[in-house]
């Protein structure tokens, strides 16, 4: 089941091992340690150490998860297959449904920007 505290059950399989052990605590609720595990972890790609923070944040519910969409839209809009960004925006888009602010079949990224 899809809580606030947690976007997703499980964790991101998108994700290196050390985030999916972020993402693992973040589900469990231990936030406080997430964080801590976050911050320790400034040696992975900076994409995916903000796709976690943007995840952390609506599991403290410091950021609604409409506005935590819009941050991964814009990662999407750059690179349309980012495998933890569309992982993200699936979960963030449940959660939203399931909270009754969204309705999924206007919740997804712009189409891709084709050549004329």
């Amino acid at each position: 089941m899809v809580t606030q505290n947690s976007p997703s059950p499980a964790a991101p399989s998108a994700l290196p091992s050390e985030l999916r052990g972020v993402a693992q605590l973040i589900n469990a609720g231990r936030l406080g340690e997430a964080r801590e595990q976050l911050e320790l972890s400034c040696d992975q790609p900076a994409d995916l150490l903000e796709l976690m923070r943007l995840r952390l944040s609506v599991a403290e519910r410091a950021l609604t998860p409409s506005s935590a969409i819009e941050s991964v839209l814009s990662l999407l809009t750059a690179e349309p297959q980012h495998a933890a960004a569309l992982e993200l925006y699936r979960e963030l888009s449940s959660l939203q449904y399931s909270s009754g602010h969204s309705c999924l079949s206007y919740s997804h990224p712009p189409p891709p920007i084709r050549g004329r």
